[in-house]
């Protein structure tokens, strides 16, 4: 769980599972709280895999991030709400974007991403994921142009 100024971020590995809420901010700063279950079958070698470059490299240069954490009543149709997204992502070599529950997408969100931000950074991967049909359309038509 991550606490700060307001917000609370709760990942919950046994249900695969984000959880976004805004809260009333009891102290400044920020708190991380975690659990490990001591039964658990997960390396931490595993762990670590996921995000290098490959088997013996040890820089961590992928990420993933799950684009429906942002969605709290909201459609993304605007380049500037892509570029939120996209901050800080130029470090990695691979980006996987979950579009899990995400209804739909704009043509400047889509184009800032698969084509604006592409164009800029050709040695990243893109991966879009979990999209329905109509993401899926407007990612296809702006990757086109």
């Amino acid at each position: 769980m991550l606490e700060s100024f307001g917000h609370r971020l709760v990942v919950d590995n046994t249900i695969p599972d984000v959880f976004f809420a805004d809260q009333k901010p009891s102290k400044k700063g920020t708190r991380v709280i975690f659990s490990i279950n001591s039964r658990s079958k997960r390396h931490l070698s595993d762990v670590f895999e996921k995000f290098q470059s490959g088997p013996g490299q040890y820089d961590f240069d992928r990420t993933e991030i799950q684009v429906r954490l942002f969605t709290l009543g909201t459609i993304y149709i605007s380049r500037s709400q892509a570029r939120r997204i996209l901050l800080g992502l130029d470090k990695f070599k691979s980006i996987i974007l979950d579009f899990d529950r995400v209804p739909t997408v704009g043509q400047a969100f889509a184009d800032e991403i698969f084509r604006v931000f592409k164009n800029a950074h050709p040695d990243i991967s893109i991966q879009p994921i979990n999209m329905n049909e109509s993401v899926k359309f407007m990612i296809e038509r702006v990757a086109k142009q």
